[in-house]
């Protein structure tokens, strides 16, 4: 069916280009804020045509970079530079994703959940996607233009449309429906609405102690070691590890030699000279400026600046000059500097301020430089295979470091950063066994495999401190609650006053009539969900506790409750329904996603790519 023919006559570079991002792009959540692009390979789990099989479903390695190289892109269209770190991100993020999409592109295949073409035309005129309603094609001001929208609609340029009418029936309704079969368990009653009312709107008078951390002796919020000896021994089972392994490696960083600094350094007296014999500056520093802050178009203008501004070296220099003047090369840790002094003043307190510019040339590892370094790392490597690692390390009198039971999963060594190459070499080698030369960003580096350890259970040793922190966090919170208790029996069977006990025992963290919302939170307590509902339910004058927080435990006395706003309830309620929904919604899926993933089938291949 030709469906809405008179639309495709313009546009059409636009919608296709909007359609494609949306397509890669998986950051915007939900049911229908991502695209599901069914990209099956059949037949069994090959790591060489399938990176993943979700319940049976196998997904090719294209489909995946496809989503990691849209979320590069965002990160670059932010400023952001791509760094391993970065990568590693991308790709994990783009899996959670991944494994989202096609668990729902399931459901909605089992629930045999369909559009029709009528329903097409409606969510594109009243329900359009986020990737046009987001897109500055169709905003006015930032905001989205529904007219101007609508009037593109009604007159496109050729068949833009077809693809956006494909993906609305096949992945954007359907989920769109989906999300709305989900929605109808969220409850959302009078009295959910008002108590959000409550807690953005009305003031509470309280007086509260905060028993903390800080009324624990150590003795009482220490683990000793046989407690943490026997938390081990009962509960081996938490402390459980896929197979391990442990290497040596040796690194080279990438930086430039003596002769690469030597050019930087020609290379700035030659600008010196062409500035000094008339050319212009500006020219010059938009050439050949290395400065990240001249980004080719500021004339390597630095604006005025107070002695002590700049790094030392060029601040003398630049504060001895006269006025037109242009000095260098000078050195300094960021590189060589070429400095015309533009001019110079005093300012409103008296003080001297220079105007100039400058041209910044450093020393850059030359491909010479690099190739020379890498000659030198496959010997090395080559050596250490044939006479043994430790040896030749000792023979070239270079430094070692060891990486210690580490797992499969990891992806940056300590002291070199992201080096996925060198734990996939360690997880396939044998013990003993040396690398040939391996390299990021920053480093060579050539390893040795030290050790291959099973999966099995991690030592006493590893996780005490892990251990230790735990149960000190249990016996503080269980000491806080009996210091709290005690403190309640001082007020209901001793007549005290919590204002009088907050005054006189000075380890009490605690504060007198003050008023805020429950979202605001009260000082030291902080916001607490057990403070909130008994809040809630008090009237004033009861004594509150202990009530448990982020930092230990709470007694609070209702002083006053401020006068609930009927009219203002009424004005804000649709609002708080929706925000409520909105909250529901977002934690129903959640959950709801969660469940699918507990229960898929889903076999991961990553490691055998990166």
């Amino acid at each position: 069916m030709a469906l809405m023919t008179a639309m495709r006559e313009k546009m059409h570079v636009v919608l296709w280009a909007l359609l494609a991002l949306f397509l890669l792009s998986m950051t915007l959540g939900g049911l229908v804020g991502g695209a599901n692009i069914v990209d099956q390979i059949f037949g069994n789990v090959n790591p060489q045509t399938t990176i993943a099989q979700i319940n049976g479903e196998n997904i090719s390695p294209d489909r995946f970079n496809n989503m990691v190289n849209q979320q590069l892109q965002n990160s670059r269209a932010s400023g952001q530079e791509i760094n391993d770190l970065l990568l590693q991100r991308a790709r994990n993020s783009a899996w959670d994703n991944l494994i989202r999409d096609v668990l729902v592109s399931q459901v909605v295949e089992e629930l045999g959940i369909t559009s029709s073409d009528n329903e097409v035309i409606y969510h594109l005129e009243n329900n359009p996607p986020p990737f046009l309603t987001q897109n500055p094609t169709f905003q006015t001001n930032g905001i989205f233009d529904n007219k101007k929208y609508l009037e593109a609609l009604a007159n496109p340029q050729g068949n833009e449309w077809a693809p956006i009418e494909s993906f609305m029936r096949d992945t954007y309704i359907p989920n769109y429906k989906l999300q709305k079969m989900i929605d109808e368990s969220i409850i959302i009653t009078d009295e959910d609405i008002r108590e959000e009312f409550i807690k953005r709107n009305v003031k509470f008078t309280l007086t509260g102690a905060h028993i903390t951390s800080a009324t624990v002796s150590k003795e009482d919020s220490k683990a000793t070691d046989e407690e943490i000896k026997s938390y081990y021994e009962q509960n081996k089972s938490e402390f459980s590890h896929d197979g391990l392994r442990s290497i040596s490696y040796v690194k080279w960083e990438k930086k430039p030699s003596s002769q690469d600094s030597i050019e930087a350094s020609t290379l700035a007296k030659e600008l010196y000279l062409k500035a000094k014999n008339g050319e212009d500056f500006a020219a010059l520093a938009n050439e050949h400026s290395m400065d990240p802050g001249n980004q080719n178009t500021k004339g390597g203008d630095l604006g005025w600046f107070k002695k002590g501004r700049m790094v030392k070296e060029f601040d003398e220099a630049a504060f001895k000059a006269k006025k037109g003047q242009i000095i260098g090369p000078i050195k300094s840790n960021f590189g060589f500097h070429v400095i015309h002094v533009r001019d110079i003043r005093k300012n409103e307190d008296g003080d001297k301020e220079v105007l100039a510019s400058h041209i910044l040339t450093q020393a850059e590892i030359s491909p010479s430089t690099l190739s020379s370094m890498k000659r030198d790392v496959n010997l090395f490597s080559y050596d250490a295979q044939d006479y043994g690692f430790y040896e030749t390390v000792d023979e070239n009198k270079l430094n070692f470091e060891s990486y210690n039971r580490f797992n499969e999963s990891m992806y940056s060594i300590p002291g070199i950063g992201g080096l996925r190459t060198a734990i996939r070499f360690a997880f396939n080698g044998k013990l003993g066994q040396t690398s040939d030369i391996m390299e990021n960003e920053r480093y060579f580096i050539v390893c040795r495999i030290d050790s291959i350890t099973n999966p099995g259970f991690k030592t006493l040793s590893e996780v005490k401190s892990q251990i230790a922190t735990k149960l000190d966090r249990e016996k503080i919170k269980a000491a806080t609650l009996l210091e709290a208790n005690d403190l309640l029996i001082k007020l209901t069977t001793k007549g005290s006053d919590l204002k009088y006990l907050i005054e006189n025992e000075k380890e009490l963290d605690g504060f007198k009539n003050e008023s805020k919302t429950l979202l605001q939170g009260f000082t030291s307590i902080g916001r607490s969900f057990f403070v909130n509902g008994a809040l809630l339910n008090a009237k004033k004058g009861d004594i509150l506790g202990p009530l448990e927080t982020n930092r230990g435990q709470a007694i609070i006395e209702l002083i006053e409750v401020e006068k609930f706003d009927s009219t203002k309830f009424e004005t804000q309620k649709a609002q708080l329904r929706d925000l409520i929904f909105s909250r529901k919604q977002g934690q129903l899926f959640q959950a709801w996603i969660d469940g699918l993933k507990e229960e898929a089938e889903i076999i991961d291949n990553r490691k055998y790519y990166f």
